[in-house]
């Protein structure tokens, strides 16, 4: 495919971003940070793009979220600074790259949350002659990374200790929390973890310790997080390309995919239709995260999609019986469940305005697991 050329040439199974409704998105998160006074370091998990992540970097993000050191690695030989790595990196192999990566950024920061870890970074760091920007990670009551709130201020004290570590903050992400349905449900869970983590800041800055940063907070929560005093920077995702599973909570104003727009869909083409009961598409499996939220085929809102056991390189169309099932080479255009690991699945985005072609961004993080 070449830029010029109409979106309906596209070969299928494919990742297409309306640049418009990108903007609208990157613009609008900005907006609100800048309105309340908070940082944003968005979170390049979720779209896995440097081209994406300059864009939000233009727009106002005063840095990038990673998750792992091989993600963090392309960010920054493609120049982007301000990284955070958001999970400890504990592997003499990853802790050797994470201090080779700060030679050529000093402005990496990794979060930790064991005292163990901790060591092994300072002696690496010593070593290497660097100096590493570390934050607490806070578990929030996900039970996946994180030290207790107990346990945080004595973590603390140690990370400030350590030659070759500068303690910067906390990090406090409540993962769990961002896809409950009922926005005052979600609220009072979220408002009441982010306090807690407030409180140990203030614990914190009660013992003269260096703490100027208090992370965490995703898409389903950021408007939420935002209103606790002491948090001082927000790290949403999804908010950029938006999925189906955050278009089904209720957001503040009780409105699905509002106030962000569903700036990725994925095109799949029927293959095969020698059935009355349903047709056969190109994208299964390994084109599409399976999830127990179903996407949305929003080109032809009468028919959905299920995996239905067709496997690794098919879908299964079926219609509502309100209108005729499509015919083979007809392109239907959906909107993904879960847009993370959807994403990891494809080499490249179409970017689009209106029908036409305007871009091809490479998806240069995917596949960095380590």
């Amino acid at each position: 495919m070449k830029v010029g050329q109409s979106k309906q040439q596209i070969d299928t199974p494919a990742l297409v971003i309306d640049r418009q409704k990108l903007m609208t998105n990157l613009n609008f998160m900005q907006d609100f940070a800048n309105k309340q006074g908070k940082q944003l370091r968005p979170h390049a998990k979720t779209h896995k793009c440097t081209q994406l992540a300059k864009l939000q970097k233009q727009t106002g993000a005063i840095g990038i979220c990673a998750t792992k050191v091989g993600e963090a690695e392309v960010l920054v030989t493609k120049g982007i600074t301000g990284v955070l790595l958001t999970s400890p990196v504990v592997t003499p192999q990853k802790i050797q790259r994470l201090v080779q990566l700060v030679q050529k950024e000093s402005g990496i920061m990794v979060v930790v949350d064991q005292a163990e870890n901790a060591q092994a970074l300072s002696q690496a760091s010593l070593q290497a002659g660097t100096t590493l920007k570390v934050l607490v990670d806070i578990d929030p009551g996900v039970h996946r990374t994180g030290t207790s709130y107990a346990n945080a201020l004595t973590l603390g004290k140690l990370l400030h200790e350590l030659p070759g570590l500068s303690l910067q903050g906390l990090q406090c992400y409540a993962g769990n929390l961002q896809h409950i349905h009922d926005f005052n449900d979600r609220k009072t869970a979220s408002s009441l973890a982010m306090q807690k983590a407030s409180d140990v800041l203030a614990q914190f800055k009660k013992e003269n310790l260096p703490c100027t940063i208090l992370t965490g907070t995703g898409t389903g929560t950021y408007d939420i997080d935002s209103q606790v005093d002491l948090v001082t920077e927000i790290q949403p995702g999804s908010y950029t390309v938006m999925d189906q599973e955050y278009a089904n909570i209720q957001w503040q104003n009780l409105q699905a995919f509002n106030p962000f727009q569903p700036a990725m869909t994925l095109l799949t083409t029927v293959i095969s239709a020698n059935h009355e009961s349903h047709v056969t598409v190109d994208a299964g499996l390994k084109s599409l995260y399976i999830d127990q939220t179903p996407p949305r085929i929003i080109s032809h809102p009468h028919l959905s999609y299920d995996w239905g056991g067709f496997g690794d390189e098919h879908g299964k169309i079926t219609s509502d019986g309100t209108g005729t099932l499509p015919k083979v080479g007809e392109v239907l255009e959906l909107i993904v469940p879960h847009c993370d690991p959807t994403i990891n699945l494809f080499d490249q985005f179409y970017i689009t305005e209106g029908d036409t072609i305007t871009d091809i961004w490479p998806i240069d993080l995917r596949g960095k697991s380590q």
